[in-house]
């Protein structure tokens, strides 16, 4: 896409970006959002892009309307609502996702289905700049399903999950211990 138009409108993501969009736009006057792994051109819509610069995978969601995201290597995947476009090193992925689990922090609420510990603890890094240990690497894998108000701390997950019987936690300062509760009793 040429920079030289005058109206283009255009955010370059540089740390990481979670950018959710609600931009009266069209073909003619476009926004685009700027990953690392590729740009993606908004067209009158309200969208989610998750592109975190550390992250090997760049999620972009449709809510309304039609936003396209393109890539060298990638070519250009248009979305549907409803849609989601998942990109990595290894390719493109066009799902149709619930988008209460992707745009459900907008409004405060964290939803996730059959997500990894790994993976949940993950956002929760980025959002309570906390620290995540792991007694042993397997604890990573255990899926959960459920949601969460972000705004509360992270206590409230951490002893939802004890209730759950798989493992406990300490808290020391920033930084969380996770580990197995079978261990714990030993």
């Amino acid at each position: 896409m040429s920079e030289s138009r005058q109206d283009l409108t255009k955010l370059t993501s540089s740390e990481y970006s979670q950018y959710q969009g609600n931009h009266d736009t069209n073909e003619n006057h476009p926004f685009v959002v700027q990953t690392h792994l590729g740009e993606v051109m908004v067209l009158g819509t309200a969208f989610n892009v998750n592109a975190y610069t550390n992250a090997s995978v760049c999620y972009t969601t449709l809510v309304r309307g039609k936003v396209q995201f393109s890539a060298p290597n990638v070519g250009t995947v248009t979305l549907q609502p409803g849609e989601q476009a998942v990109v990595s090193a290894n390719g493109t992925e066009k799902r149709t996702v619930d988008l209460d689990e992707y745009i459900g922090w907008v409004n405060g609420v964290y939803n996730f289905k059959n997500r990894s510990l790994g993976e949940i603890m993950e956002t929760f890094e980025r959002w309570y700049d906390i620290q995540v240990y792991y007694e042993t690497p397997d604890l990573r894998d255990i899926t959960y399903s459920g949601s969460l108000k972000r705004y509360g701390a992270v206590n409230s997950f951490l002893d939802a999950l004890e209730l759950t019987g798989d493992l406990t936690y300490k808290i020391s300062g920033r930084n969380i211990l996770i580990y197995d509760k079978v261990e714990e009793l030993e």
